[in-house]
């Protein structure tokens, strides 16, 4: 007789499995987990002797709030997207398999891993980003860093999934995905030496600047910092006399000099979250172009 067809679990069910393996994965892998925990922290830490506590908001400290949250955030995107890229290699040639044998889609392959995989960038994120607050003493809430180091982790990890579906192999992967990053990270950092008088970008450094979510990840971290900061009157004498910052009295004067002064931290988080939904899509289409067809 005829062998009957297996029936094909619901859509639910699949997710829900793919969910289960890798929420195992991770649990297994508590090496690799252990020691992102603890570069994390010690990142914190380093950063904390190099910047010091910056104590009472003064003219000086100014440029170096701004460095200290854009190496912050730079940190934990290089991180997500290492580890995302490093794990999307190694699944691929089993994720293509599975899915052209109809065993689940790519999309719902994507979204387990974003389920799985977010709830440890985002403890990581947090860890990092309360380590470094208590160290350093930032102004902005805790909440505020850590959320948004959370979610700008989030996005990085977003990247790497996108990179990896449409690379080839796990070299091409990284070969693609650290010059991304760089540019993102080049077009994403504040220029201390602000907006006035600079040359327009292209529209597409435009458009590049906006899909970076290191970009938003510094400008939510920043404007949170410096807005309603009122400078301590006898450090006004220590105020850079040349650049963006030169001769400031207030946060929200030097947010107006970075072209900042309509940006909050909420908007640069929607956002963020526009990006990593754009980047879930670009990688589920990428899976699902490279699935090889069976008959």
């Amino acid at each position: 007789g005829v062998r009957p067809r297996r029936r094909r679990l619901g859509r639910v069910r699949r997710l829900g499995l793919l969910l289960r393996r890798s929420w195992r994965q991770n649990v297994r892998d508590t090496w690799a987990n252990g020691l992102r925990l603890s570069i994390s922290g010690g990142l914190a830490l380093i950063f904390g002797e190099i910047f010091g506590r910056l104590g009472a908001p003064t003219a000086a400290s100014l440029s170096e709030r701004i460095a200290l949250l854009s190496y912050a955030s730079i940190n934990m995107a290089m991180m997500s997207l290492m580890k995302t890229l490093d794990l999307l290699g190694r699944e691929r040639p089993v994720v293509r398999h599975e899915a052209a044998r109809g065993h689940y889609a790519p999309a719902e392959y994507v979204l387990s891993k974003l389920l799985a995989e977010l709830p440890l960038d985002a403890a990581f994120a947090a860890g990092f980003g309360a380590l470094l607050h208590w160290r350093v003493g930032l102004r902005l809430p805790p909440r505020v860093l850590v959320g948004t180091l959370a979610l700008s982790a989030a996005c990085s990890a977003g990247l790497g999934l996108a990179v990896g579906a449409m690379a080839r192999t796990p070299e091409s992967s990284l070969a693609l995905g650290i010059p991304v990053m760089v540019v993102y990270m080049i077009l994403g950092i504040i220029n201390p030496a602000g907006t006035t008088g600079a040359k327009p970008p292209s529209l597409g450094v435009r458009l590049v600047s906006y899909a970076s979510p290191i970009r938003w990840s510094v400008r939510a971290l920043v404007t949170s910092e410096l807005r309603g900061m009122e400078l301590e009157q006898t450090s006004l004498k220590d105020a850079p006399r040349i650049g963006g910052l030169a001769l400031v009295r207030s946060g929200d004067e030097v947010l107006d000099r970075l072209g900042l002064q309509d940006e909050t931290s909420a908007s640069c988080c929607v956002k963020l979250g526009r990006i990593l939904a754009a980047e879930l899509g670009v990688a589920a289409v990428a899976l699902w172009l490279r699935a090889p067809r069976h008959a």
